[in-house]
């Protein structure tokens, strides 16, 4: 058998005109690993939303939940190709739902490591609406979701915020925070040698790969008000409300951390053999004589000294 680069599996993946969703049949929680866009196309879900959560997020029913194969509970069903249903976001079709074929992952015999959902292409509705499935349906549901996606101001590659929306909340926070005479901070994450990336793996392979630096970030922040966004092409931003030195610091740190550990093949890096991210941070009580974008221009300041080996910048605080 040939010895496939898991880089083009993960391209196939994203290039799956089918709806296809992963889930760690290991964990208890039977928590969300991995979405396609197709499968986000579909459901209306971001994968934002979904990776790192427990797959009953997307159960279109109580009565579904056991739909879902069981390795403990049920190793005969665990074994076992069947179906699941889901339910799609219904921004304009509350009942939509979605079935998918679920197929065993096994990294040991007799025990599946992962289940592969693959979409049928049968979207079903609540048997009380009038009119039939088509294919104008998934295509309206496609057309909503982008549209919403620009009112909540979503990056369509990430699912997180836009640097536009992002700033019209720093703007916000920051004149919340001058009025209490609290610290903001912000870190802002560069992907390491991104643009080499691309050119070697391509745009959906590069779409992914932003896609779980984004979500390693979202999954480091601790409080509710913390608010990342993609500001440019390789560069994320946080806001840290309420921060101070040693916070913001930790957070970055843990953030390169969980980047590295994901083990993304980076073969032109200079930095490293994986996917690195640097960081540059700034934290301050703001000043009322000094606008929001001292915030920004000052970590920007941080990121642009860091040393190109060492994947961190230092924080400065004011």
């Amino acid at each position: 058998m040939i010895d496939i680069d898991i880089q083009i599996l993960v391209q196939a993946l994203e290039l799956n005109p089918l709806g296809t969703i992963i889930v760690n049949a290991q964990d208890p929680q039977r928590p969300i690993v991995y979405v396609n866009p197709a499968f986000e196309t579909l459901t209306g879900f971001d994968s934002g939303e979904l990776i790192g959560r427990a797959w009953r997020v997307l159960a279109a029913g109580s009565k579904d939940e056991a739909n879902w194969p069981d390795a403990e509970q049920s190793p005969e069903l665990s074994a076992a190709r069947t179906t699941a249903k889901l339910r799609c976001r219904g921004q304009l079709a509350m009942s939509e739902t979605v079935e998918i074929d679920l197929a065993p992952l096994y990294d040991q015999p007799g025990k599946p490591a992962y289940w592969l959902g693959t979409e049928q292409r049968t979207v079903t509705r609540d048997p009380n609406e009038t009119g039939s499935h088509s294919e104008s349906l998934l295509s309206v549901i496609r057309d909503a979701r982008m549209h919403l996606r620009k009112l909540e101001g979503r990056d369509a590659a990430t699912g997180i915020l836009t640097r536009r929306a992002f700033e019209d909340l720093l703007q916000r926070d920051w004149v919340m925070a001058r009025r209490e005479q609290r610290e903001l901070g912000i870190v802002i994450f560069r992907v390491d040698a991104f643009q080499e990336y691309r050119d070697i793996f391509g745009r959906h392979a590069a779409d992914s790969c932003l896609r779980k630096v984004a979500h390693a970030i979202t999954g480091s922040l601790r409080r509710a008000g913390d608010l990342t966004a993609r500001f440019s092409d390789d560069c994320f931003v946080v806001l840290i409300g309420s921060a101070n030195v040693d916070q913001a610091v930790a957070l970055a740190e843990r953030v390169a951390s969980k980047v590295r550990s994901l083990a993304i093949h980076h073969p032109r890096s200079a930095v490293a053999r994986f996917v690195t991210v640097s960081y540059g941070s700034f934290a301050e009580v703001p000043a009322w004589s000094e606008s929001c974008a001292r915030l920004i221009q000052r970590a920007e300041s941080e990121l642009t000294s860091s040393s190109a080996t060492d994947g961190a910048a230092t924080l400065s605080s004011a």
